[in-house]
């Protein structure tokens, strides 16, 4: 940090980076530095709206140059790995979109790169830093819900299908709404459960609506001919200490709302609600009903979660966001998929 700022690299220029360039370009004591991308056109268009000097051609390009302190990975998720690894090795600190990675161990195989960098590495997973998701965080914290036994997580669109290349393809993604939005949810509600030590799952997947003529995504084309990714997942999950959780997520799901998407927690003590940010609990004889009165942030939620890497790297402390957390979360995801591919349950 020879400038006295944090100095940034990207690597990805699709439409996710728009918002981190927004969330970097937001804190004074940080610098955009370079950008690349395959796409050389859409890194230089980038590069142009938030007036970041230096477009490289290639990743190692940009991995190698002395003015760089942190890249932010916002490639496809096939790419997470290699990049993230190969930028630590270059003595970089990491922000790596999510999901980290599409197996726990390639996981691992991040964990140690970044232990032998003694660089950060964290996954952005921004649904904790909404507004509504620290509320309830905090508030069941300083008011225990008791033994948090059961959890239900939703993630469920109606017509929203992603329809780029970087989505509806495994060899780009991974996989579909499982890996894409999936980790969304799971990411929050295994922090809101503080449980990460989760022992086995059983899970159910299918594109189920997206190959169908009739289909259709109010975001786009869908290519139903050559589309091989999950449009639903769901799955029941099995922890350490014998809590359990049932996880729902799809693109296309005939229901009545677009988008429907929550946490319910049930404790021995009490049970919360997000986004509600409801607490529901009772005497003797009658019940007791919270609402969690909510500030509203004047951040974007992923300009948050680079607030705090940002501070994490700077006063080197912890990251927000452990990657071991992150690696929970993944071997849930891929548990899912071989459980779906067996039809059996899977141990983690």
């Amino acid at each position: 940090m020879a400038s006295g700022k944090l100095r940034v690299g990207m690597i990805g220029a699709g439409g996710i980076s728009k918002i981190h360039c927004e969330g970097w370009a937001a804190l004074p004591e940080c610098e955009l530095v370079a950008i690349t991308d395959i796409n050389h056109d859409a890194a230089a268009a980038r590069a142009a709206e938030f007036k970041i000097d230096v477009v490289e051609r290639k990743v190692a390009d940009l991995l190698g140059r002395d003015d760089i302190d942190v890249v932010d990975i916002v490639t496809p998720n096939m790419f997470h790995k290699a990049q993230t690894i190969a930028a630590l090795a270059a003595g970089k600190h990491v922000l790596c979109e999510k999901p980290l990675a599409l197996t726990a161990r390639d996981v691992d195989a991040m964990i140690a790169a970044a232990a032998k960098a003694k660089k950060k590495l964290m996954c952005a997973q921004h649904m904790r830093f909404q507004a509504d998701s620290r509320a309830v965080k905090q508030y069941i914290t300083k008011h225990s819900l008791g033994e948090i036994y059961y959890a239900r997580a939703w993630y469920n669109r109606r017509r929203f299908l992603p329809c780029t290349p970087g989505f509806m393809y495994k060899r780009n993604s991974g996989g579909g709404c499982c890996i894409d939005v999936g980790v969304h949810v799971l990411d929050l509600t295994l922090h809101l459960m503080d449980n990460f030590e989760p022992v086995s799952v059983t899970g159910a997947m299918g594109t189920k609506l997206a190959k169908r003529p009739d289909s259709w995504s109010e975001w786009g084309q869908i290519d139903r001919k050559n589309i091989d990714v999950e449009d639903f997942a769901a799955g029941m999950i099995r922890f350490k200490n014998g809590a359990a959780l049932s996880l729902e997520c799809s693109f296309m799901l005939n229901m009545k709302p677009k988008g429907e998407f929550r946490v319910d927690l049930f404790g021995t003590e009490a049970g919360a609600s997000w986004p509600e940010c409801e607490v529901y609990d009772h005497t003797a004889s009658d019940y007791v009903d919270t609402k969690i009165s909510v500030r509203p942030s004047k951040a974007a939620p992923h300009h948050e979660e680079i607030r705090a890497f940002a501070q994490a790297v700077l006063t080197d402390s912890p990251v927000p966001v452990p990657p071991q957390q992150s690696r929970a979360v993944i071997a849930i995801l891929e548990g899912l998929y071989k459980s779906q591919k067996t039809g059996k349950e899977v141990r983690l």
